[in-house]
């Protein structure tokens, strides 16, 4: 310990002797321990660490999995009858509360929200101690009949009502229903999981799903369950209770087996997202580690630089008798000593990420994400292992060299260390090539969502919310009703000034969404693919300009025929038929089959762009229900905007609503998608600039070494233009085996991405070489522009002035 001591003060007398160094070395492994430290905070707090704030160690999920006939549903949640004879007969666990999440459209603009649908439990569930404003949900408003009352967050609150100290007592509608607004829960509400944050009982299921109850299903599975331990239960006794109530409740579900875990609440324990997390995390973390590593390659050549003023005393040293194990351990200790000193600045990145975060998603639900003890001690260890890989290799460096030539002041080592500097820099040129390649795919996907499509000429196609009130029942005409006919829809909006053609679609990304529907050929053993299935219109392709390139569009008789048929994108025809011959083959799901009719060039449902998901294209029915009207026209979309929303209002609420262009939908999902580009960007710019400064520096101490070398060239009758190629030449090597390497290192990483992207509307093509191509290019010729200073320095030296150099 004392000689430990020892070197920390010698340490600390070397900060002090070269401040500016100092300085510089600190910031930058301060820089990248912070950066890392703060991604691994929110990364820590959205996938890892229960959603609540109150007692987080009481806090479950119930995750049941099921077997044989199993529930409608892929996720682990329970039916209403499962989560009532749970509530009403555990001993072990209270309160439990159950919710799920609806897509309704909120006020008269319907712009689109997410919405819980919560049991009155819910809130203690949370933690929720007192209301901001109002009260909570009565026990009585849970039950059926349905009560038509809401609770807001304090920031939707603030944001679209502008704090109104009236909001109390006043309609909030969803889905055209008015909800009365009873509270206003407290801001930061660990109970805001999904949106800003809207709850309503979950008992008014029927009135935001068109109708159709799911709690009168015993089969169907839609909430998930949540709840507290009890004092003194353990998590491993209330599972065993849990699972003998669902053995119970199995009993009443023919052929059904449930086994249910235990969770304690966070993310990473959902499927569907711990499938996504293994490539998710892994890139996240990977990106600000190959930041780290920058940082602690330009510290190392910090280090290696240094090295050569302090040979003669490493070799002093080593003279009197000094072990070399003991000095690598003091030249250890500096360089952790170096990353210590900036762990002050490195937790305040760290304790500022979430605020950062929350401000560039400000919709974002609520996640735990302050700094822990998980966060500090991962700090620490992030702290330590920079400080060792900065300075263990210019450690070694020191001691591997001759002692006789470092008594004399010559520097025995150059070329091994030049070497080490090259190594150096085609590293950080490699990773750089990586982060800015993973910014560049995302700036592909961000111009192609926002960008224009010629093809479909996105300015000139209004999209409006078709709402129609429900559904006659069988036997009964809609006539009868007062209800207009989608055809007598269309005929009305197309009778306006400058409407060329109406079309109709079910979604934007498919009926089926997320997974998609299993489809596979019949008689085949081709593999199963989920597709994203979207119903439509016979005017669809003609309104959004898609050409079908193989086989016919959709008709309007294909909605009668015996077998469903579809028109299949061009990404699933190559999929299954890469020489062609789709249109005439079957393709068969769980309990129906689909014959395949045409297939459509590429398309990305409607957000424009030309990429090409697997997609497929039904016919809609006579009468279909709510979805999106498509209208192609001409001229200015101003004027036509209003007529269409009159045109519409006698429908319901959301057919009311102002339609806007694709062109405008198309930017503001570029505009959502955004963020993520910034962030990532700000990582490869942060990385790029790392290397350049280390290039810089690495050229900058070449040529400082060879000033005498340049002044005997120069006096023999070298000319300033042979100096400069003979500095740029001599980093040229290193740059391209960086950009090659990089190139090589960044496919499993965009293979990675265009995984995490494949379900979504902004896929990621890893195989498009434009961006590769692009990112080669930009950093060659930044290594370039940065070597050249210190090249015409170099050129402009006198000769005699270099030869008189030591």
């Amino acid at each position: 310990m004392d000689a430990f001591l020892r070197d920390v003060r010698f340490a600390l007398r070397l900060v002090l002797k070269t401040p500016t160094l100092s300085l510089a070395t600190i910031a930058t492994l301060a820089l990248g321990i912070g950066l890392n430290a703060g991604v691994f905070t929110i990364m820590s707090g959205m996938l890892f660490r229960p959603r609540v704030t109150v007692d987080p160690a009481s806090f479950v999920r119930l995750q049941p999995v099921y077997s044989g006939n199993a529930p409608r549903h892929e996720s682990p949640q329970f039916s209403t009858a499962d989560y009532l004879a749970l509530r009403d007969r555990t001993t072990t666990l209270g309160p439990l509360a159950a919710w799920a999440v609806v897509h309704a459209r909120l006020g008269p603009e319907a712009a689109d929200a997410l919405t819980l649908l919560v049991s009155c439990d819910f809130f203690a569930a949370y933690g929720l101690d007192g209301m901001a404003r109002g009260r909570a949900f009565r026990a009585d408003e849970c039950a059926a009949p349905a009560a038509p009352v809401a609770m807001i967050s304090d920031e939707l609150w603030r944001r679209r009502f502008g704090g109104d100290a009236g909001i109390l007592g006043r309609p909030l509608l969803l889905n055209g229903q008015p909800f009365v607004v009873v509270g206003v829960t407290p801001p930061a509400f660990a109970g805001r999981i999904r949106g800003e944050g809207i709850w309503v009982p979950y008992t008014n299921q029927p009135a935001l799903m068109r109708g159709v109850s799911f709690s009168d299903d015993p089969s169907r599975a839609w909430l998930w369950v949540e709840g507290r331990l009890k004092p003194g239960v353990s998590r491993e006794a209330a599972q065993a209770e849990v699972n003998v109530l669902m053995r119970q409740q199995d009993v009443l579900a023919p052929k059904r087996s449930t086994a249910t875990a235990l969770t304690n609440g966070a993310f990473i324990h959902e499927p569907q997202v711990a499938k996504y997390a293994v490539l998710i995390v892994p890139l996240v973390l990977g990106s600000v580690g190959l930041v780290l590593l920058i940082a602690c390659g330009n510290v190392t050549l910090l280090f290696l630089s240094r090295a050569v003023a302090r040979q003669r005393e490493i070799a002093v040293r080593l003279a009197i008798g000094c072990g070399r194990g003991r000095l690598l351990r003091m030249l250890l200790t500096e360089s952790v000593l170096f990353a210590a000193l900036g762990v002050p600045l490195s937790a305040w990145i760290a304790w500022q990420a979430p605020g950062l975060m929350r401000a560039m998603f400000p919709q974002m639900p609520f996640y735990p994400m302050e700094p822990d003890l998980a966060v500090f001690g991962y700090l620490t260890a992030m702290t330590a292992t920079a400080g060792l890989a900065a300075g263990l290799t210019p450690a070694l460096e020191s001691l591997r060299q001759r002692l006789a030539p470092m008594l004399g002041g010559h520097d025995a080592g150059f070329g091994q260390r030049a070497r080490s500097r090259n190594l150096l820099v085609t590293a950080q040129i490699g990773m750089s090539v990586v982060l800015l390649a993973g910014t560049a795919l995302l700036l592909r996907v961000e111009y192609a969502l926002g960008g224009p499509d010629e093809s479909v000429d996105a300015a000139h196609v209004l999209i409006a919310n078709y709402d129609p009130p429900r559904a006659a029942a069988p036997g009964r005409s809609n006539a009868g009703e007062g209800r207009p006919s989608f055809d007598e829809v269309a005929a009305r909006l197309e009778a306006l000034p400058g409407v060329r053609s109406v079309a109709y679609a079910r979604g934007a990304s498919g009926e089926f969404g997320g997974e998609g529907l299993p489809l596979s050929i019949r008689g085949s053993q081709a593999v199963v693919r989920r597709v994203a299935v979207n119903v439509v219109s016979p005017s669809y392709f003609d309104t959004l300009h898609r050409r079908i390139v193989e086989g016919r569009a959709l008709r309007a008789d294909d909605s009668h025929a015996t077998v469903r048929r579809l028109v299949i994108s061009e990404a699933l025809a190559h999929a299954w038929w890469p020489g062609g011959g789709a249109p005439g083959a079957i393709l068969e799901s769980a309990d129906r089959a689909y014959e395949v009719v045409g297939v459509m060039r590429g398309d990305l449902g409607l957000a424009g762009g030309s990429f090409d998901p697997m997609q497929a294209y039904e016919m809609a029915g006579d009468d279909p229900s709510s979805g999106l009207l498509l209208l192609r026209f001409d001229g200015d979309a101003r004027p036509l905007q209003a007529a269409v929303r009159d045109a519409l209002r006698d429908l319901g609420p959301a057919s009311a609503s102002l339609p806007t262009t694709l062109a405008a939908a198309n930017a503001a999902m570029a505009a959502t998608f955004r963020p993520l580009v910034d962030m990532v960007g700000t990582l490869g710019a942060t990385a790029i600039g790392l290397a350049l400064v280390g290039l810089y520096g690495v050229v900058s101490f070449a040529v400082a070494r060879r000033t005498r070398e340049i002044g005997v060239r120069m006096a023999l009758g070298a000319t300033r233009a042979d100096i400069v190629r003979l500095i740029l030449s001599s980093g040229v090597r290193p740059i391209l085996t960086g950009l090659a390497g990089g190139l090589v290192l960044v496919v499993p990483g965009a293979v990675a991405l265009s995984r995490v992207f494949e379900r979504t509307p902004v896929p990621v093509r890893a195989g498009d070489p434009l961006p590769y191509a692009c990112v080669a290019a930009a950093l060659a010729s930044a290594a370039l522009i940065t070597m050249m200073g210190p090249a015409l320095r170099a050129a402009r030296t006198a000769p005699a002035q270099s030869l008189r150099s030591e």
